[in-house]
């Protein structure tokens, strides 16, 4: 069974409590410089889990053990950091025995796009994501999309659990029934992480499509990436000098929310981290930056 994290781990924490927690914990050095990634939607969204030491954790009312369908995401085995798949009809939990955080694909190399749409669509427990829907405190909700956006996401989570052919025919027959025709959302925040054939760690944040990010991330070398966090959740975070000295905001949105459940700690060789310049921003185009110790760096979910 998958545990309700709920019941472990009520609280949200800010970066600083995390790292704070990592040191005294032993799972990293306090003077080593340090890169924190957000995991922002893991244990808080349906389809996010995680899985720690080969068990699995989920949110309230979702067991990952009983998924028919696998999950998309980055995880650590063998000492090496991946994108993988899952559960599922792909393997148990207990062959994730360090981790494995869950994600929304937005590049995955055997799937065309097409089926990684309908990934994507049963994946995003928010569907504002991919569908311009404004809802809570937006000034463009409206009754029409709030009640578009409730009914998505009772369908997706009543197929929380469905395979995927089943769980996507029965968004599509949401979406298909909406008249006008639901419009792609082409500026939510997000960050996507992905890995590329010389094992880099590739970071992106950007406003654009989920599928733009998967472009972007296979245009840098990438077979597979996953979003993990959206809008007011991203959090990457730069520690030069390790966990008692300062701790640099890589990137923040306006709406930035400063607590969360997952971050991925990552200890950097030395604290060399230089920029790469972004390109012209646009709608769609993405910004980022990039280390000398194989990192490369470039939201509303459900509460």
């Amino acid at each position: 069974m998958g545990k309700n994290l709920y019941a472990l781990a009520l609280g949200r924490w800010t970066v600083e409590e995390h790292v704070r927690f990592a040191v005294k914990a032993g799972r990293v050095r306090a003077d080593s410089p340090l890169l924190v990634l957000g995991m922002r939607n893991n244990l808080v969204n349906l389809r996010a889990p995680v899985i720690w030491r080969g068990e699995a954790y989920a949110v309230s009312d979702e067991d990952p053990t009983a998924s028919h369908r696998p999950y998309f995401g980055l995880g650590l085995k063998n000492g090496r950091l991946v994108c993988e798949r899952a559960l599922g009809d792909i393997g148990t939990a207990a062959e994730w025995p360090e981790f494995f955080c869950a994600g929304v694909p937005v590049l995955w190399d055997d799937l065309a796009e097409p089926e990684l749409f309908d990934c994507m669509l049963t994946e995003a427990a928010d569907h504002s994501h991919l569908f311009d829907l404004p809802r809570g405190a937006s000034c463009r909700t409206t009754d029409a999309s709030l009640a578009i956006w409730t009914r998505l996401h009772e369908v997706f989570t009543a197929h929380a659990h469905s395979d995927l052919r089943t769980a996507a025919a029965a968004l599509r027959t949401v979406i298909n029934a909406v008249q006008p025709p639901l419009i792609r959302c082409d500026d939510y925040f997000h960050a996507a992480l992905g890995n590329d054939t010389s094992e880099r760690l590739v970071c992106l944040f950007g406003h654009a499509r989920l599928e733009d990010l998967g472009r972007r991330l296979n245009a840098l070398g990438c077979r597979h990436g996953v979003c993990v966090e959206n809008s007011g959740s991203v959090t990457p975070t730069w520690c030069p000098c390790g966990a008692e000295g300062p701790m640099i905001p890589l990137i923040r949105a306006p709406n930035f929310r400063d607590r969360g459940r997952a971050v991925l700690i990552l200890e950097l060789a030395d604290a060399a981290f230089g920029a790469r310049p972004s390109q012209c921003l646009a709608p769609g185009d993405l910004a980022g930056c990039v280390d000398d110790n194989k990192c490369i760096g470039g939201g509303n979910e459900p509460t």
